[in-house]
């Protein structure tokens, strides 16, 4: 009893200082997002910034929808020792290759079918492509990382990844500030990054080796990620295109900064969970590391809320100017969603654990249409705030469901090894 409770007390203090070398890592890449919000924002101006925001968002949508589920399945496979990392890494590479460029493309046309809009420039669509190849890939490669425990390679990639996008965007900016131009260098760093996590990868486990058996076996699983995290997605990015059919690019500016601000935020409850999950896949008792989790994360999050609130006026008039301090109201919309994501985080790691029920995306996919029958609704009445208030509902009516779909499978007693 008494090992069993040191054991666990080494565990818990492992995962403590992973947590704080990886939250230290994610804060050098808060400062990188901020100083390059801060370029564009100031040299592009709120249209410009507009313009580059909807088309990193849709390259971000891409990256979402092109997985196919195959990062969860992968580090399903790879923490359960199901599965060679080889396989895992050639597959990563040929789904993100082909994924980015179908999807990309279908992008382009679906929105011409739809809207009668084309894209206003080549630099937009190459860019787009690029960057959703890049994304996806990156995406593969570092979550193959996380499940081996390699946790400080992981967090080299993301911080040569962000910075040398961060430095090639002050520079093209200063010289040339153009949306265009500054996606297409976003694109082109972000592709060459990918180049040593791939020669890493292939260095841990050497070969060439397809595997459409593998991703076979795992298709059921890969299926139930793919569309709970879409699902997911959409909830946190749905108003950033209802809002561009009823605002200008300058309003779209503006929100964009709130929407970043809340990104940040997210990403210590987001850096909690991509570290529990292998653990919690292999922890005998997963609902209780869960829980302690949940109780650290609230606590953190709801102490940064509450400097938001204090600090995050001035913040934003300092940082980005007087033209962007409405964005500091959307925010505060905002921070309440954005408490409850970081809380639906923790509980859908201890699902994934679980087997990844069907049943997260009947929540996330109710989530989705409260989100849009409020968005339409409050937009034309609130505007920016009306977006992000429906938002911060659909997150708190997904938090109360997802904590009672995880209590159910505590009690149902579900098997790890289901696929």
């Amino acid at each position: 009893m008494a090992r069993g409770k040191f054991l666990k007390s080494l565990q818990a203090a492992s995962m403590i200082r992973q947590v704080i070398g990886t939250l230290g890592v994610r804060g050098l890449l808060i400062a990188a997002g901020f100083i390059s919000s801060v370029v564009t924002a100031r040299l592009l101006g709120p249209e410009g910034r507009g313009v580059f925001f909807y088309w990193a968002t849709v390259a971000s949508l891409i990256v979402q929808f092109g997985n196919f589920g195959l990062q969860s399945s992968n580090t399903y496979f790879l923490a359960k020792g199901r599965a060679r990392l080889v396989n895992l890494s050639t597959n990563a590479l040929l789904v993100s290759i082909f994924g980015g460029l179908t999807l990309g493309c279908s992008v382009f046309v679906v929105r011409y079918l739809i809207s009668g809009q084309t894209v206003d420039g080549w630099e937009y669509a190459v860019a787009t492509v690029a960057l959703a190849c890049s994304g996806l890939y990156f995406m593969f490669g570092s979550n193959l990382l996380i499940a081996l425990g390699r946790i400080s390679a992981y967090n080299k990639f993301e911080l040569a990844n962000r910075y040398l996008v961060l430095v090639a965007i002050v520079a093209v900016a200063w010289v040339l500030p153009s949306a265009p131009i500054l996606l297409l260098t976003s694109a082109a760093i972000s592709m060459l990054v990918c180049l040593p996590l791939y020669y890493y990868l292939r260095r841990l486990d050497p070969g060439w080796s397809p595997s459409l058996s593998l991703i076979g076996q795992g298709i059921g699983y890969a299926a139930r990620a793919y569309i709970i995290t879409a699902l997911g997605f959409m909830v946190l990015r749905l108003n950033t295109f209802l809002l561009q059919y009823f605002i200008d690019d300058s309003s779209l500016g503006v929100w964009s900064i709130a929407a970043q601000l809340i990104d940040v935020i997210n990403v210590i409850p987001s850096t909690v969970a991509l570290i529990l999950l292998p653990k919690i896949m292999r922890d005998r008792d997963p609902y209780t590391l869960m829980r302690r989790s949940l109780w650290f994360v609230g606590g953190i999050l709801l102490g940064v809320c509450i400097l938001m609130i204090i600090l995050g006026h001035y913040f934003i008039v300092q940082a980005y100017g007087e033209r962007f301090a409405e964005a500091y109201t959307i925010l505060l919309w905002g921070l309440p969603g954005v408490f409850c994501l970081g809380l639906i985080s923790i509980y859908s790691q201890y699902l994934a654990s679980a087997g990844m029920p069907l049943a997260q995306a009947w929540v996330w996919g109710s989530g989705l249409v409260i989100e849009m029958l409020l968005s339409f609704w409050l937009i034309p009445i609130k505007g920016l705030s009306g977006g992000m208030i429906s938002m911060s509902c659909a997150y708190l009516c997904v938090l109360l469901l997802i904590a009672f779909v995880a209590r159910l499978v505590y009690f149902n007693h579900p098997q790890d090894s289901r696929v």
